[in-house]
């Protein structure tokens, strides 16, 4: 057999509790250390700079949100002032309508009134023609009485009843 060679680097013991191995390295432990704070420093100049970026963007975010609660707050506002109106309206409308047929139904009954009383006055204007036809023939047949010497009897009978006739045509038309 041959012999083999085997290549050790001497290592002293103090020495190596100072180094770290890396892969198939090895490194002092200064250097290590090193190169842990360089990326702690990476890291936290990362999370600063994610930090100070999405603040500014969550305070933007927040911000327009904030807008748009206050817009949508306006416009709900808005919206139940429009429906209150609206309802008023409706009810003003309804109001409305509901005069206008009460006026409609009571010009309708004053219409009808109107014609009834118009028939009642035409009625009475004859009536009173007709009294005062018949107070004319009662003068013709006094004046003719008293030529013909009649009793004074008779002539305060005709004159109460000219009298009774005109007072009961009048009292009609005044009812």
């Amino acid at each position: 057999m041959a012999p083999t060679l085997y290549h050790y680097f001497p290592v002293p013991m103090d020495d190596h509790s100072k180094k770290v191995v890396l892969g198939n390295r090895n490194l002092p432990r200064w250097l290590w250390i090193l190169l842990v704070l360089v990326i702690l420093g990476l890291t936290v100049a990362v999370i600063v700079l994610a930090v100070e970026n999405s603040s500014e963007a969550c305070k933007n975010g927040l911000q327009a949100e904030q807008k748009c609660r206050n817009k949508t707050h306006l416009l709900e506002l808005q919206l139940t002032q429009t429906q209150e109106s609206l309802g008023v309206a409706k009810a003003q409308a309804a109001s409305c309508n509901q005069t206008v047929e009460m006026e409609k139904a009571e010009s309708q009954k004053q219409r009808e009134l109107a014609q009834k009383l118009q028939g009642e006055i035409t009625n009475l204007t004859q009536q009173l023609k007709n009294t005062a036809a018949e107070l004319e023939q009662l003068r013709k047949e006094h004046a003719s009485g008293e030529k013909n010497g009649s009793t004074s009897s008779r002539n305060a009978r005709s004159s109460l009843v000219v009298v009774v006739l005109l007072s009961l045509s009048f009292r009609a038309l005044l009812a």
